[in-house]
């Protein structure tokens, strides 16, 4: 077996999503995590969105075109790209537009945080960052490469948000992911075939589901490139605009 069949390549196109996408239609109902209620079947479909904010764009709007919503977790502390860029803020926008819920994605990390105190301090800080900068109201978040500390948080809200590790979603709800390019626990193609979950929480990673099949490394290298070719055109088009000279070797 070749690493393409070994890893599902072929899984992680935006091509092969639409039909994943089509196949939870046809056994669940699609909700946000503020609308679980008391239901009784339901698929949560989440994103964290790690790298690539112009893939979850394009997510988003296939997601759209399918009549469904996901919730998009959004990061403010990503080396990848930023929020306050008017691009990226443009592209946060547009999947709002699209009617799809936005979320936190919260990095423990980045504060060093040991308690709960610390982390409902830093959530609050977060959560009203973001509900001015995108003129919403952020009601659930979900951690960034979990620790034993944030492993631990169970409890069903902190500062007010709904926690996407709580106890209720480890132990009476199905979770599939694609993390780091690779089915964690399940293939999502054949939990949502067998639909044998009541309720169901699918976490992907926009950055790995690209238009072609290829390596997990080779599309983290297309995010990366991607964003340095934008950055330099940038500069090109400034320096063009400006009248000025656009020296090198």
């Amino acid at each position: 077996m070749n690493k393409a069949e070994e890893y599902f390549y072929s899984d992680f196109t935006q091509g092969s999503y639409a039909e994943l996408i089509d196949l939870a239609k046809s056994s669940y109902p699609f909700i946000g995590y503020q609308e679980i209620g008391d239901r009784s079947r339901y698929i949560l479909w989440r994103h964290d969105v790690d790298f690539s904010m112009h893939v979850a764009a394009e997510l988003a709007e296939i997601e759209h075109h399918k009549q469904v919503k996901a919730t998009y977790f959004i990061y403010p502390h990503s080396e990848f790209y930023n929020l306050f860029e008017k691009e990226i803020f443009l592209l946060v926008k547009r999947i709002q537009e699209l009617g799809h819920h936005i979320g936190l994605h919260f990095d423990s990390h980045f504060y060093n945080i040991q308690n709960v105190n610390q982390l409902e301090a830093a959530l609050i800080r977060e959560k009203e960052l973001l509900d001015r900068f995108f003129q919403t109201e952020i009601r659930v978040f979900s951690f960034h490469n979990n620790n034993d500390f944030t492993m631990g948080c169970e409890e069903w809200m902190y500062a007010g948000l709904i926690n996407t590790y709580a106890s209720v979603f480890k132990t009476h709800i199905g979770y599939c992911s694609d993390s780091h390019s690779i089915w964690r626990f399940r293939r999502l193609k054949d939990v949502l075939t067998s639909a044998s979950d009541d309720r169901l929480q699918v976490l992907t990673h926009p950055e790995w589901w690209q238009k072609l099949p290829m390596p997990p490394r080779r599309k983290m290298l297309k995010c990366v490139y991607g964003r340095a070719e934008s950055n330099i055109r940038y500069y090109d088009s400034l320096l063009k605009k400006m009248n000025r000279p656009n020296i090198d070797e």
